[in-house]
């Protein structure tokens, strides 16, 4: 399998997340894989929103998701739950942390997308993204990449009706080669546009129709179980970190250098209100302190609602 159809895979794994999370069609269509020096992302400056991406396991470096903050934001607006007529033309700092959790869950699947194309095991986590402009998206992309000779998967993004813009994948030209699965192929620099997701076949005239892929209907053999559609095991043994804040304080640094044992710090909450309770820095939930045997415990009083899971992550 040749780069192209590797990251053109991971491309569709991210349209794939995209549709389940914003509740509407994603369409990534798929422009080709340039590799050369850094004069490949001369173009991609209208692009306003940078989203770093760290990969590890079998395929290390560093990379960035751009795309254009008009949809960054109309992703996070489907994300809290709005249906925006127009495309937004600002991204606020609520969007921002909105659009980040749309992201982060893509470009999880970009890496799966890369690993199972190229029959390795790779893990691609997203860092916070930043409304950038101009050169400054592309210097944070050389700090991240760190290589002279890059690849970048060009692609357009289409979220519904919407009109469509664009989004790139910028990685380690090295990190690309390696992933090659039989041998590195002659990639043009520009591509034919794929429509993820859908099949292709020639027309008459020599022109593309694009037409939906037909399944046939699957029946599992005589004894076989087949595990229900969504299903949560694959995901059951993942670690997450849970944190109980009790409360918050802001204080200069002449008053943090003056602590000393017997010190008292007074906090935000009051007393007997809930404390938050957050998985992986974000809040879900709100409690009270209990005490079990001699371990502190945190009985759950409330499940916060996702706009409220939004907001206070902020």
């Amino acid at each position: 399998m040749g780069l192209n159809e590797v990251f053109a895979s991971a491309m569709q794994g991210a349209a794939a997340k995209g549709t389940e999370l914003l509740a509407q069609p994603v369409e990534i269509g798929y422009r080709g894989l340039n590799q050369g020096g850094w004069e490949l992302v001369s173009g991609l400056k209208e692009m306003t929103l940078g989203c770093p991406v760290s990969f590890s396991r079998d395929a290390e470096g560093g990379g960035m998701l751009m795309l254009t903050k008009g949809h960054a934001a109309l992703m996070a607006e489907l994300m809290i739950g709005n249906e925006p007529a127009e495309m937004p033309a600002e991204l606020s700092a609520m969007q921002l942390t909105a659009a980040a959790e749309a992201l982060s869950q893509m470009v999880a699947a970009i890496g799966e997308g890369l690993g199972r194309a190229s029959r390795r095991t790779i893990l691609a986590s997203a860092g916070e993204p930043g409304d950038m402009s101009g050169d400054a998206i592309v210097a944070a992309a050389k700090g991240l990449v760190r290589d002279e000779r890059i690849a970048v998967a060009d692609c357009t993004l289409r979220i519904g009706q919407h009109p469509v813009g664009r989004i790139a994948l910028v990685v380690s030209g090295a990190m690309a080669a390696s992933l090659a699965v039989d041998k590195p192929e002659s990639v043009m620099a520009s591509a034919p546009d794929m429509i993820l997701g859908a099949q292709q076949s020639a027309g008459a005239g020599g022109r593309t129709t694009v037409q939906p892929v037909q399944f046939g209907t699957f029946q599992a053999p005589s004894g076989v179980q087949v595990q229900p559609e969504g299903n949560l095991d694959l995901l059951m043994d993942v670690p997450l970190d849970i944190t109980v804040e009790l409360g918050r304080a802001s204080r200069r640094v002449r008053d943090v250098l003056g602590l000393s044992p017997g010190s008292i710090v007074e906090l935000s909450k009051l007393a007997g209100e809930p404390v938050d309770l957050l998985v992986n820095g974000r809040p879900i939930a709100k409690g009270e302190v209990v005490v079990i045997d001699e371990n502190f415990a945190v009985r759950i009083v409330e499940i916060l609602s996702r706009e409220d899971r939004i907001a206070g992550g902020l």
